[in-house]
């Protein structure tokens, strides 16, 4: 495997040591540099697989660091990260306009570096990476045990899945793949936050101490002082795990919270399908009996779910119109079916280092933070694009019934919607927002006979 090497770039000293103790947790060859000038200097005789840049530093700042080495055509591809304490949509901008990838916060966590790193092809796959977060994970010297509740899901979560075993197989096995993958990335988080903290409170102390206490004083002067040592290190552990086991606790209930709502959903939407399946549009005529006019078939529509990213009149969905077509023609059925797709507006994150929106954000994120908010299939182009088995299957529906009715094939607005989209406040998620616009990415499909 080829050694992988960072460039960590900042006038601070305790800054420079927590970023490199996360980036070597990734098998990464760490080198520093306390100002630009001296990172000029070691871009001449290295070259490393990625830079993190601070912005205030005494001399040249970061901005006209970045600009220098991107302006030299030997340092101009190696991707660049600010690392700093400013942050705004507008410092992003600037950044990115020299040639930085993006802005990593000074305050910022591990899984936010390891997926800067994932992004810049400098990790293995993610998937890789979460099966490793299931092993067991000897304590170091330094980290805090992790509580004996974070090691195994409570008794809540166990009743929520052996209630799941009511759903169908697909759908259970859906449910408990999203389960667990949350259960793991959970387990992860607060192992890494335990280490990553209890890491860098005893480094800066480390410093500190040797920074600022005299030479003739940095040996042990007795056993008093170990001892107060020692206990001013085990009440900053103890409060540093409290809050992190506080807040994975918040998030665990907020998972939980999420998990009861979907599986509401999926059962909903299960008895609807299995309604929709088993039941025939209208009641079979009766053996000999004369099949009826096609005035006695009430007009209906039935609603379609499309998942984010497919088009409506694709995948499953084509087989289940062809299934009511057919049962329209075996009922005699003359008029207009009216195909229309509706598409939801979705908070949407990049996709990646280009900035392109491509999927649907995480749960927990603000609302605020989205990137996008819309459909890539929102264009009346987009939304009546057909897969050629959906041209075939309503080219030989028609030909069957004889054209006694017609297919029309259209789209409707955004605005035309199925379930109302909360309100926008400082407290609105990407999750809450999602599940409307889940509901109103839809395929409708209307009949009516012909008068």
């Amino acid at each position: 495997m080829t050694v992988k090497r960072a460039l960590v770039v900042d006038d601070s000293k305790s800054a420079r040591a927590f970023l490199a103790r996360i980036l070597e947790r990734h098998d990464l060859v760490v080198d520093t540099a306390e100002s630009a000038e001296e990172a000029i200097d070691y871009l001449r005789q290295q070259r490393p697989d990625v830079i993190f840049m601070d912005h205030l530093m005494p001399g040249m700042d970061g901005f006209q660091a970045v600009q220098a080495i991107k302006n030299d055509p030997r340092t101009a591809t190696i991707p660049i990260l600010m690392y700093t304490s400013q942050e705004g949509e507008l410092y992003l901008s600037q950044a990115r306009a020299l040639g930085a990838l993006g802005v990593l916060p000074k305050q910022t966590k591990p899984a936010d570096v390891s997926k800067a790193l994932f992004q810049l092809h400098l990790l293995p796959e993610r998937r890789t990476q979460d099966s490793s977060a299931t092993t067991i994970i000897a304590p170091s010297a330094t980290a805090a045990p992790v509580p004996a509740a974070a090691a195994a899901p409570p008794m809540s979560v166990m009743a929520e899945r052996q209630e799941l075993r009511v759903l169908p197989a697909d759908v259970r096995a859906l449910v408990e793949s999203l389960l667990q993958e949350q259960s793991v990335e959970l387990r992860r988080f607060v192992v890494e936050n335990l280490e990553s903290n209890a890491d860098r409170i005893v480094g800066d102390l480390r410093l500190l101490l040797r920074d600022e206490t005299p030479a003739a004083s940095r040996e042990p002067s007795g056993a008093s002082r170990l001892a107060l040592v020692l206990g001013g290190l085990a009440a900053v552990l103890a409060i540093g795990v409290g809050v992190l086991w506080y807040r994975a606790l918040d998030q665990q209930r907020q998972l939980q919270q999420q998990l009861t709502g979907v599986q509401t959903e999926l059962q909903q939407a299960s008895a609807h399908m299995q309604t929709l399946a088993a039941a025939p549009l209208v009641a079979p005529a009766a053996a000999g009996a004369v099949l009826p006019e096609a005035a006695t078939i009430a007009a209906d529509t039935v609603i379609e779910p499309v998942p984010f990213g497919e088009a409506p009149l694709s995948g499953a969905r084509v087989e289940r119109v062809q299934a009511l077509l057919e049962r329209l023609a075996a009922q005699n059925f003359q008029g207009v079916v009216q195909l229309r797709s509706f598409p939801g507006r979705f908070c949407v994150a990049a996709g990646g280092t280009d900035g392109v929106a491509s999927a649907p954000a995480s749960a927990e994120t603000p609302y605020a933070r989205c990137d996008s908010v819309g459909n890539p299939l929102d264009s009346a182009t987009a939304a009546q694009r057909e897969s050629v088995a959906f041209a075939n299957m309503v080219a030989a529906q028609r030909a069957r019934a004889g054209n006694a009715f017609e297919v029309q094939i259209g789209s409707g607005s955004a605005e035309e919607v199925q379930q109302a989209y909360p309100a926008v406040t400082d407290a609105l998620t990407a999750g809450e927002w999602n599940r409307a616009a889940a509901a109103n990415n839809r395929l409708e499909v209307h009949w009516s006979p012909r008068r």
